[in-house]
This record gives structure tokens, C-alpha cells and sequence, in this order.
């Protein structure tokens, strides 16, 4: 089906409500939505219903039959988007299935081991998009990110292309319904957390290190204006970049708007260079968004990878920013770190991290609440 396992992704985030508001973050810890909200959708899918042909909801069937019988005949009068059934992933590249094995070992005794997957997962229609790239009309630009918050699809939510200039783009649509090496286990090797500032790689300190292990603090104080440094496998290839956590606004993303368009939850980030993190490379943005009844319920996440675009050196030291973008295309860095391959390979990954992690995400979240992880 494909000849890469890939990624470059930053790790998603789950967020939970709590009672109080980081200044300057989203609402409730950037947990968004309303519960209002969620009942105006759900009435306007039984309304669908009520209009719709009659289904095989039967007045002498069982309450469990007949709530299953009205979701799917929610779900037949109202979707627009053709039906995506889970298809296996077949080529496993070598430097995967040693990863694999690696984290394997490094898991083996956790209370969270049962949760790893070897083999793995992405819906059909993803892998069609896998065949071919997109066209470069279906491009988002980067200074459009604020288009994310118009209702519905787009055209290409799942696609990917090698940009003119020579960067690469990725989108990526998956699902989640109802720890970082577990997330895609034949491509993760390590993330730790670096500066806070993108001036420095050094470590962390004890304070960042205290707040990362704060269970009562709100989880976006986390990693909001925080970097990590992750190490992953890209194709074949060994690559590292620092991903550098910043508020969505950036992005013409704002949390009220987000909220208002039905979104519970957004991380996004800056890509920097591996080794060194003052040079950006990229931008990507996750957004979750709530799906009505008539579309099955659970989340959608919409992401978008612009590899190689936006190139600028940070001086925080003199607050210079550098840019270098047509530079970096004229002596072909940009073409370097992105074009088609890695356009191909982060879609790749991105459908196969994330159909993975939604597979067991909830079991594992009970786990955690229920205190089954220990530590961790």
C-alpha cells in the first residue's frame, strides 16, 4: 500500500476541563465546545430523522436496537461524506521494525504495555489519498490557516504535495471515537523537553520539569510556550527537530472563535531545526472538532503541515527576526526539508499515528482516571 512509515508530528495533546483559566490560553484549559452547543446539533439530527424515509426502526424492537437504529439512520439522511472503513497497513519498513522492537522493550512490565500495536490501521479514504498527490489548488496557505474555522470540509482534508518553491505541504483527517512511544510505535524514538525559550537547547531545570509533573496545574500551562525536542523516524530516514508549542492565534486561530466553530480542543506549533532550535522550519496546526450524531459523534482531527515554509532565524538576544525564506528556496534548503517525499511521508505518518492512538485512547484515559497507571 505505501513504502513509508514517516513522521515529523509533534504529540497531540488531551486536554480536561478545569475551574480556572491560564491568562492568555483558552478557555477552561483549552477545552472548548458547549453543552448547549451539543444538544442544538443532536436535535437538529433527529429532526434530519423525522423528515427522512422510514428505517429499520420497528416500534417492538429493543431500546438498545432502536437508539442504535436512529444513530444509523441519522448518520444515512444526513451525512455528505461517504463511509470510511479501517484498512490494514501492509509494508513495514526495517528501520520501523526496529524502532518497534526498541519501544517494545522499553514498555515491557508497564501497566500500559497491552495498549502497544503492531500492526496498524488507516481508513480508506486516507489511503486513497495516498496514491497521488493533491493538486497544488487545494493547497491552505499558511497565512489562510484561519480558513480551518469555516463550517464543514474542505476539499482536500486528506492530501499532500511538494510545493513550487520547494516545500512541502501535508492535511491530514482522522478520527478518534468516543504515552508518546505508544502513539506510533515504529517511528517514535525520543522526546524530551527542552527550553522554553527557543534562544537555547539546554535542559529544562527542575522548575519546567515540576510543572510538567503538576497533575492539578491546567494541562495547556504544559506545554504552551514550551519546546520539545523529538527524534523520529522519517521514511528510512533518522531526523530530530525542536516543535515549539504557541498559541493558536498565530494562526488566525483565536480560542473564541474555535470554540464558536465547534472545536474542543487545539495544539499547534512551530517547527525548528533539530540542532538549532533559533531557525524555523515549519508550522503545523491539530484541531479537534466535535462531530454531530448525524456524523457518528466522537472527534475529528483536522491537520495542516507546511514543511519548509515561513524559513526565519530568531535572535531573541537583540529581538531580531531574520527571515530567510526565499533564500533558504534559492539554495534549495527548502527543497531539502520538504518537496513531495516529505510531503508523502508526513501524511503517512499522521494517518497512522493518530488512527492509532484514537484506537485505544479512551481505554486508556479510564486507565489513568482509575489509577491502574501508577505513576507512569
Amino acid at each position: 500500500m505505501s513504502d513509508t512509515h514517516t513522521t515529523t508530528a509533534p504529540a497531540a495533546t488531551t486536554t480536561t476541563t478545569k475551574r480556572t483559566t491560564p491568562e492568555g490560553t483558552g478557555p477552561e484549559g483549552i477545552r472548548l465546545g458547549t453543552t448547549a452547543e451539543a444538544a442544538a446539533a443532536e436535535k437538529k439530527a433527529r429532526t434530519a430523522v423525522a423528515a427522512a424515509p422510514e428505517r429499520s426502526i420497528r416500534k417492538d424492537s429493543s431500546a438498545a436496537a432502536e437508539a442504535a437504529a436512529v444513530v444509523a439512520a441519522i448518520a444515512a439522511a444526513t451525512s455528505t461524506r461517504g463511509p470510511a472503513v479501517k484498512t490494514p497497513l501492509t509494508h513495514y519498513p526495517l528501520a520501523g521494525q526496529a524502532v518497534l522492537e526498541r519501544n517494545a522493550r522499553r514498555l515491557a512490565g508497564k501497566p500500559y504495555a497491552r495498549y502497544l500495536n503492531r500492526s496498524l490501521e488507516m481508513y480508506s479514504d486516507a489511503a486513497e489519498a495516498l496514491q497521488a498527490p493533491m493538486p497544488r489548488s487545494g493547497v491552505l496557505l499558511l497565512a489562510d490557516a484561519g480558513r480551518l474555522l469555516e463550517a464543514g470540509h474542505h476539499a482536500h482534508e486528506n492530501g499532500w504535495c511538494g510545493l513550487a518553491d520547494g516545500a512541502a505541504y501535508a492535511a491530514s483527517l482522522t478520527r478518534f471515537p468516543e504515552r508518546y512511544a505508544l502513539w506510533y510505535p515504529h517511528a517514535h524514538i525520543r522526546v524530551t523537553l527542552a527550553s522554553s525559550s527557543s534562544s537555547s537547547s539546554s535542559g529544562p531545570g527542575r522548575d519546567r520539569l515540576a510543572a510538567m509533573a503538576d497533575r492539578t496545574a491546567p494541562h495547556v500551562r504544559k506545554w504552551l510556550g514550551r519546546t520539545h525536542r523529538v527524534e523520529e523516524l522519517l521514511g528510512e530516514r533518522r531526523v530530530s527537530a525542536h516543535l515549539r508549542f504557541v498559541d493558536p492565534a498565530r494562526y488566525g486561530l483565536p480560542w473564541d472563535r474555535l470554540r464558536a466553530a465547534g472545536y474542543e480542543a487545539a495544539v499547534c506549533a512551530e517547527v525548528r531545526d533539530g540542532w538549532e532550535p533559533r531557525l524555523k522550519v515549519g508550522d503545523v496546526v491539530h484541531l479537534w472538532r466535535r462531530l454531530a450524531p448525524a456524523e457518528g459523534g466522537g472527534l475529528e482531527l483536522r491537520s495542516r503541515y507546511w514543511l519548509g515554509t515561513g524559513v526565519r532565524l530568531d535572535l531573541p538576544l537583540v529581538r531580531v527576526a531574520v527571515p530567510l525564506d526565499r533564500v533558504a528556496g534559492l539554495l534549495g534548503l527548502k527543497a531539502a526539508r520538504g518537496g513531495a517525499r516529505t510531503a508523502y511521508d508526513m501524511f503517512l505518518h499522521d494517518q497512522s499515528e493518530f488512527t492509532n492512538l484514537a484506537s485505544f485512547l479512551p481505554q486508556i484515559y479510564g486507565d489513568f482516571l482509575a489509577g491502574r497507571l501508577g505513576d507512569y
